[in-house]
């Protein structure tokens, strides 16, 4: 902590040279104002005045005024008037109390005393006056003798001379706080030291003196001390050690104040002491050159600054502590992900070109960590650590990017070689005299196609890329261009997902469903259909897709859903009442206001409810069975059908199975498409069927195109079907067409 940190302190921690009684202000010469309409009082006070014994060794400069518009003049060219004698009443009854507030909020002249005199008390009473106006005291004139006119005088220049050290001091501490705000996003010490020197040569007005700070190690030998900044007389000084010839003249009295670790004032010039011993074990010698001697009042303001200086040593040091431990990982003691930031957002285009991040992910880590603790982790990433340099030693610049990442920048054109590569995804470590084996899978991504990227959209597309190989199964991925610019596109369409959502302009497409038997239409599947601005169509893979990872999906459902409600509704006018299935996600039917919503719209469209048929994927149906069968109970129970959507893709459990609460199995378009080859999985087909039949289930089969394929359905006593074979999804104009022709 620095050695200057509170006030009450400071008669201690300075020590002031035998110097001459000095000045208490830059000038020798007080002024004062008598504002008097009355030529005989105002000659009287002139008098008195000008037999007055200088005050604080400082004499009187006599101005005069005999009306408000010429006190105004004289109080704007002279702003260091200390005290206004100050007639109530003079071209007009007010003109004093006017005046008054002229001075305070038009010249905004805070500091100077101001006294009111009057010979008609009567007319602006004391108590009234003194609430009301800033004034600094009320006399009668008739009271007023050349005593009390002394002390008065006296008073008001003491509270005055204070008044103006405290606005001096308050002006320079503000100079070196804007001075130090300003530097501090440098985290510069020079920088801060060089500012603060400038800024009190101005205030003190150092024109042929000079200011510079020196500074070195607590501990370190006082000769080794040198000059950090300086300016001025100084200037030359820049960089030379304390022990230089050229320091003879006051090597002396700073050699003192380092000693004594205090601040030490004389006349021509000033020291002051400043440590960070607790934070980066530092310390600093302010020392200020006067050309002309250091008054009082310079003094008191240099002991305000300081206090400032002293904290902005201490911030400077505590920001570059901080900024130390910004960029590095405590535990690890190596850089973190801000550093991964730093480095690249500094890097040049051809730097970029020329590097490659390498990105590694410990696996199961956050199984490991609930299963072992935080303590066995810590030595795991330690030992991860280690392996990887030794793997790698030509990649000093290691970062831990996450709680279980570790992220590398290395030359472009450095190979890593399969065996490497191996090793770096199997490795076996040893934790507490325990080998383990730890999986890590592993991305490179070439900067050079990322140009235009800030890093953390660089580190965030890493980690996606690598995220996404994980659930894949996949070890080793390499970001590549295309990469980058399939990103890019997700990114864009997600955007544009989101306006289209808004703006209501996705719709739906019907398909139908046809009976095997009779080949009546028996019902239709809503399908979300998305046509850009541009006339181009994003697949539904493709946006589904885009809005489950990117929170989109409830609310492209409920769209969908409202538009499916609006196409019934229109076939309903046409004399067709169908049902139409429609698709909803785990997400949905785990949202509480999910089975409200749907009510809520088929109650205010007035659509009997077995006209809709909810569709739900096998794994959608058995990832949370307790939880979905709940809800999907309440929509039965509602009157909805429900649909249980590609059928044998999932991973079902067949005691669920056996409990679904479902009218419909729909059999996976993948199946379907391989009847009538000798594909064995042709066979599983018939599988579904008969467990179907057993269970009271009625079977859909989707994408049937040939006859063939309907022919082998129709044989296993499928029920129904939908595919291109019938009739592609459709606009429900096109739709109501297609009816009139087929019936």
């Amino acid at each position: 902590m620095p050695k200057i940190a509170h006030q009450f302190e400071m008669d201690q921690q300075f020590e002031y040279a035998q110097d001459d009684k000095s000045d208490a202000s830059p000038s020798n010469t007080w002024k004062i104002l008598t504002v008097e309409d009355d030529p005989d009082y105002q000659a009287s006070l002139v008098a008195s005045l000008a037999g007055l014994s200088p005050i604080m060794g400082h004499n009187l400069q006599i101005l005069t005024a005999s009306s408000s518009i010429a006190a105004a003049t004289l109080i704007s060219q002279h702003p260091d008037i200390g005290l206004i004698l100050l007639d109530v009443v003079m071209e007009e009854d007010d003109a004093g109390l006017r005046l008054v507030n002229t001075i305070r909020e038009v010249l905004g002249n805070a500091s100077v005393r101001v006294v009111l005199l009057t010979g008609q008390p009567g007319f602006a009473p004391e108590k009234e006056v003194m609430r009301t106006l800033d004034i600094d005291g009320y006399w009668n004139k008739a009271e007023l003798t050349r005593d009390k006119l002394h002390s008065v005088e006296h008073s008001n220049f003491r509270t005055w001379l204070y008044l103006n050290q405290l606005i001096q001091a308050r002006q320079g501490l503000q100079l070196v706080l804007d001075a130090a705000r300003s530097i501090n996003s440098k985290h510069d010490l020079v920088s801060f030291t060089r500012a603060v020197l400038l800024e009190i040569s101005q205030i003190l007005g150092v024109a042929k003196g000079g200011i510079m700070c020196v500074g070195n190690a607590v501990n370190s030998s006082f000769d080794d001390h040198y000059v950090i900044s300086s300016t001025g007389s100084f200037e030359h000084l820049q960089g030379l050690k304390i022990s230089d010839p050229q320091f003879s003249t006051i090597y002396t009295d700073v050699h003192t104040a380092l000693v004594k670790q205090q601040h030490l004032l004389t006349t021509f010039h000033s020291i002051f002491y400043f440590e960070t011993q607790n934070i980066d074990h530092k310390c600093y010698l302010m020392v200020v050159k006067s050309d002309i001697p250091v008054s009082d009042a310079h003094k008191n303001l240099l002991q305000v600054f300081s206090e400032n200086i002293s904290s902005g040593f201490t911030n400077i040091a505590l920001l570059n502590r901080l900024t130390e431990l910004a960029y590095t990982d405590i535990n690890l003691n190596i850089p973190n992900r801000n550093w991964l930031y730093r480095e690249i957002n500094t890097m040049s285009v051809k730097e970029r070109n020329h590097t490659r991040l390498l990105m590694l992910e410990v696996n199961q880590f956050d199984e490991a960590a609930f299963a072992f603790g935080a303590d066995f982790c810590q030595k795991l990433l330690q030992h991860v650590h280690k392996q990887i340099c030794n793997l790698l030693p030509q990649s000093q610049r290691i970062a831990l990017t996450s709680s279980h990442r570790f992220s590398i920048l290395m030359k472009a054109d450095e190979q890593i070689s399969e065996e490497i590569l191996n090793a770096l995804n199997h490795q076996k470590i040893v934790v507490s005299d325990v080998e383990h084996n730890v999986d890590l899978s592993l991305l490179q991504m070439d900067l050079a196609c990322t140009q235009g990227y800030t890093a953390a959209k660089i580190v965030n597309l890493a980690e996606s890329s690598l995220k996404e190989a994980k659930s894949k199964f996949i070890k080793n991925i390499k970001h590549t261009q295309q990469e980058s610019d399939s990103i890019s596109r997700r990114y864009d369409l997600m955007r544009e997902l989101r306006t289209a959502i808004g703006n209501r302009t996705l719709n739906v497409m019907l398909q139908p469903k046809v009976s095997l038997t009779n080949h009546e239409v028996v019902g239709f599947e809503a399908l979300a259909r998305w046509k850009k601005d541009d006339g181009n169509y994003v697949g539904p893979d493709e946006f589904i897709n885009i809005a489950e990872k990117s929170g989109l999906i409830q609310k492209l459902d409920c769209l969908i859903f409202e538009k499916t409600v609006e196409a019934i509704k229109t076939l309903a006018q046409h004399g067709y009442h169908l049902p139409v299935a429609f698709n909803a996600s785990s997400l949905d039917l785990v949202r509480p206001d999910y089975y409200n919503f749907i009510v809520d719209v088929i109650e205010k469209n007035a659509i009997p409810a077995h006209l809709l048929e909810l569709e739900v994927t096998e794994t959608q149906a058995m990832s949370d069975y307790s939880i979905i069968q709940t809800q999907l109970n309440k929509f039965i129970n509602f009157g909805l059908k429900i649909s249980i959507d590609d059928f044998g893709t999932g991973y079902s459990s067949l005691a669920h199975i056996s409990r679904l609460n479902a009218d419909y199995i729909k059999i996976d378009r993948s199946f379907v498409s391989r009847l009538g080859s000798d594909d064995p999985s042709a066979h599983i087909v018939e599988m579904i069927m008969l467990m179907c039949k057993k269970l009271g289930f009625k079977v859909i089969a989707e994408g049937i195109e040939t006859e063939q394929q309907q022919q082998i359905l129709q044989d296993l006593q499928c029920d129904m079907g939908q595919g291109y074979l019938f009739a592609k999804p459709m606009y429900v104009d096109d739709v109501l067409a297609w009816l009139k022709k087929h019936q």
